[in-house]
């Protein structure tokens, strides 16, 4: 059964060790997820499949809109909806609060999540040349919007 929640102090350690297993050079500070949890600026959602954490997403609001910040699925996880299932719940619970547009960047190389994005009705709308560092230099984001 699948399970999605807001983040709690409760799920930061389980939080912590998914992003930091998926993202092993470039994990959020525990700051981030305390935020996340404490201030109205910040929203994450979770979704647990029993007791095991399958995934999550960080948002960051200002005013009418949200900033994707991270999006995770366990390794396990994957390939079974939880992207979607989160990505959905997130974009429900923020509408209902207000929220009208949402954006993200995502690495040009990563096909996986612009294909995802894509399925879900985001569109590009900017590139940013050179922004994320690469082995051969760097690699453009490419920037997505989804209007509520």
């Amino acid at each position: 059964m699948t399970d999605i929640c807001s983040l709690n102090t409760a799920a930061l350690s389980s939080v912590q060790t998914l992003d930091e297993s998926c993202f092993a050079d470039e994990p959020f500070a525990s700051a981030w997820w305390h935020k996340a949890v404490d201030e109205r600026g910040a929203a994450a959602w979770l979704c647990w499949r029993g007791e095991q954490l399958a995934g999550y997403c960080l948002f960051s609001r200002v005013l009418d809109e949200a900033e994707l910040l991270r999006v995770a699925t366990a390794p396990a996880a994957r390939r079974q909806g939880v992207g979607i299932a989160l990505l959905q719940h997130a974009e429900q619970a923020l509408r209902a609060d207000g929220i009208e547009r949402l954006l993200l960047e995502v690495r040009q190389s990563n096909r996986s999540a612009q294909a995802l994005y894509q399925k879900l009705g985001w569109q590009t709308i900017a590139r940013r040349k050179d922004y994320y560092p690469h082995p051969d230099g760097y690699e453009d984001a490419l920037i997505y919007q989804r209007t509520l």
